[in-house]
């Protein structure tokens, strides 16, 4: 993790990162902030010159700020634009970490790319990605991949590059808390989790995938036009994807119906 330090001190003024191929560099006069935040995103620094800017205060905006994008959670902000965005309130490391999760929501749009609620799987060199909501069982899922295969176990971060779709490691994990490697891989399908008495895979159309995806996506914007091309994102993904409702036990065994 790249940190670089403020004059005549040792703690660290700012932190670049890299998750799913867009470069952000997190500025904050907080070194305890940073420096947690080091530590929960190990392994995504970035060297890339042009980044995406982000200053994070601890205190809360008394003004009203306006930008392309805003969005709160739990007394802390975000207000963004093309090329930066300000964090207000942030006063740990949980609220920058929602806080990034909301503004990468929108930053992916020009990416055509989004963020899932699902688990990530790499099996002989693709992304088997598996969605649901809390519950579904995508650490469970997760829990039954080998050891090194997991990119996320929460949320997962889908994206067209050179008109091919591929999976990215992201550092946000849930119970399983997987490595958050930062790689990517070919998309090979997507799976709807079903929980049953049954191992059982069954395909489903664009249309169909497209409902099931909905519910789980990470959207936060209010503006018409970005729901708009989250839609147009989402109808590409159903076309280019193979979709599928995974009906699968608890055991490692579900892998034996998965399309190869």
């Amino acid at each position: 993790m790249q940190a670089h330090a403020i004059v005549g001190s040792a703690d660290p003024s700012h932190l670049d990162l890299l998750v799913g191929g867009l470069p952000m560099r997190l500025s904050s006069q907080d070194a305890t902030l940073l420096s947690a935040a080091m530590r929960r995103y190990d392994g995504f620094s970035g060297t890339e010159q042009k980044r995406f800017s982000i200053e994070i205060e601890t205190l809360a905006s008394s003004k009203k700020s306006e930008g392309s994008f805003a969005c709160e959670f739990e007394g802390a902000n975000v207000v963004a634009d093309a090329d930066s965005a300000r964090f207000t309130g942030v006063r740990h490391e949980y609220a920058l970490d929602s806080l990034l999760r909301m503004l990468l929501s929108w930053k992916l749009l020009p990416e055509t790319g989004f963020l899932l609620h699902a688990a990530t799987v790499i099996r002989n060199g693709q992304a088997y990605v598996f969605s649901g909501r809390s519950g579904a069982g995508k650490s469970t899922v997760a829990s039954l991949s080998p050891s090194g295969s997991v990119f996320t176990d929460e949320i997962s971060l889908l994206k067209r590059v050179d008109g091919k779709w591929r999976a990215f490691g992201t550092p946000f994990w849930g119970e399983f808390r997987a490595d958050g490697t930062n790689c990517s891989a070919p998309l090979a399908g997507i799976f709807r989790l079903l929980q049953s008495p049954e191992n059982r895979v069954e395909p489903l159309r664009p249309a169909e995938l497209v409902k099931a995806l909905l519910p789980c996506v990470l959207f936060f914007s209010s503006r018409v036009g970005d729901h708009q091309r989250l839609l147009e994102i989402l109808a590409t993904t159903s076309r280019e994807v193979p979709g599928y409702n995974l009906q699968f036990q608890k055991n490692r065994s579900f892998w034996e119906v998965i399309p190869s």
